[in-house]
Formats: structure tokens, C-alpha cells, sequence
């Protein structure tokens, strides 16, 4: 009887020992997930900063420069922005003048979550976490084209009436354009043989060779295979519109739509 008392008291030392032990490697493992937990959250913190960063550096910078100071009519400053959270987020969904809307239930390519994450980032601003962002996404380079053809009289020399870049003016180009121009040029279809006025080196030409851009807009020398030439827009257009719609083209390209943005 003693001998069996012994065993079992020895076993039931042995499972407390055993409860022990489990309890204390329990309580050192919660210790240490406590004690590390900061450092995750952090990490994951750091992760989410940085994809919105790169949201910022793959859409955004065209527009309002690589460290959100604006380019002056084209995209104002981020940095001094007086919408709050809830403000950027509504912006950056639905859009505003020629700024496209970016949430996916607006036709983007923006989860709600990218947005959200994406205004925070505006309203927190890391500079080195916009330059390593940046780093990660460079603008893809293209060869520059040849010059254009000197225009005839009486366009040889003709300059835009406006400041480049006049916000009035890139508004009714942008109301121009998206009503007359886009059957052919049109912004989100692939582009066939008509020129893609999306590219950034051909749609910055404009402002370098601006008179030659505005002949062939006005007088559309063209022979098209795939179908009508374009119009001569003299015919339907005042000068000033289509210098407009110029504008609105020269902005295309200043923003980097050859990435796809539009």
C-alpha cells in the first residue's frame, strides 16, 4: 500500500512539476510577445506607410511634385492642404477638375483602403519615405523624337495667346477634348494609329514646338489608312479654343499619362 502511494505521489509531483513548467514557458512566451509586439506593430506600421508612399510615387507626383509642394497651376501643394482625412479621402475618390477619381467605386484603380491609407500618408508626410518610394518607381525614359516640320504662313511663329498652364484655360481644353477629340484619341482604350496624345514626350513637344502642333491641329495636313483624317479643326474651332485644347494636351504630358494614369 505505501508502495503505491509512493508511485502515484511521485507521479502527481511530476505532473505539477510538468503544469509548472508549461505555466512558466506560457507566461515567458507572452513576456516576450509583449516585449516585441511595439517592434511588430511598428514594422507593419512602416510596411503600410511605405505602399501608400508608392501609390503616391507611381500616381501622384506628377501632378503635385515629388515631395507634394505642387506645381503651380497644374497640382496644388499637398503639404499645405486644409482638408482634413475625411476631405482627402472624398478628393482622392471622386476627383476634381482634372484630377481623375481614383477609388475603384468610381471607376479608379484605388481600394478604400489605399485611399484612406494614401490620405494619411498626405497629412503625416515623410520625406525619406517618399524619396525611397520614388527610388522604387523611376519614370520610365523614351527616346526623344526628332523635331517637327517648320510650320507655313501664317502659323510660323505663332505662339498660345495664354500663360501655358492657365487653369481656365486646361478646363475648357479638358471640356473640348473629351467632347471632340476622344472618338479617335481616346484616354482609356488602347491606342490604335492615331497619336497617343497620352505620351509624355510627344504631349510636352507641344510647349517647344508650339506653332507646329497648333498647324496641324488647325489644318490637319494627315492622310490617314485607318480611316478619316482628322478635321481640320480651324473649321470648327476659334483660335483660342484650340489653343486651349493644346493646353489641355500639354498638361497630359506634364502629368505623365504614358504611364496609363488617364
Amino acid at each position: 500500500m505505501k508502495a503505491s502511494l509512493s508511485r502515484y505521489e511521485h507521479g502527481l509531483d511530476k505532473k505539477v512539476a510538468l503544469g509548472l513548467a508549461l505555466t512558466l514557458a506560457l507566461l515567458l512566451a507572452t513576456g516576450v510577445y509583449w516585449l516585441t509586439e511595439p517592434s511588430r506593430q511598428k514594422g507593419a506600421g512602416d510596411k503600410y506607410k511605405l505602399a501608400s508612399a508608392e501609390i503616391f510615387a507611381q500616381n501622384c507626383f506628377f501632378c503635385h511634385g515629388k515631395q507634394g509642394l505642387g506645381y503651380g497651376t497644374v497640382g496644388p501643394s499637398l503639404r499645405t492642404t486644409k482638408l482634413d482625412e475625411e476631405g482627402l479621402k472624398k478628393t482622392i475618390s471622386r476627383g476634381v477638375i482634372i484630377m481623375p477619381a481614383w477609388a475603384r467605386e468610381e471607376g479608379g484603380t484605388l481600394t478604400p483602403f489605399q485611399v484612406q491609407g494614401l490620405a494619411a500618408f498626405i497629412l503625416n508626410w515623410d520625406e525619406e519615405l517618399t524619396k525611397v518610394a520614388l527610388a522604387r518607381h523611376p519614370i520610365p525614359t523614351t527616346p526623344n523624337p526628332p523635331p517637327p516640320d517648320i510650320p507655313p504662313p501664317p502659323y510660323a511663329g505663332m505662339k498660345n495667346p495664354s500663360p501655358w498652364g492657365d487653369k481656365k484655360a486646361m478646363e475648357m481644353g479638358q471640356i473640348l477634348f473629351e467632347k471632340l477629340c476622344t472618338e479617335c484619341h481616346w484616354l482609356v482604350k488602347p491606342m490604335t494609329p492615331p497619336p497617343d496624345v497620352r505620351d509624355a514626350v510627344w504631349a510636352a513637344n507641344v510647349e517647344d514646338y508650339a506653332a507646329y502642333y497648333f498647324w496641324r491641329m488647325s489644318e490637319s495636313p494627315l492622310i490617314c489608312h485607318w480611316g478619316p483624317g482628322m478635321p481640320a479643326a480651324k473649321n470648327f474651332l476659334p483660335e483660342k479654343q484650340r489653343w486651349q485644347v493644346l493646353d489641355y494636351v500639354r498638361v497630359m504630358g506634364t502629368l505623365g499619362c504614358s504611364r496609363g494614369l488617364y
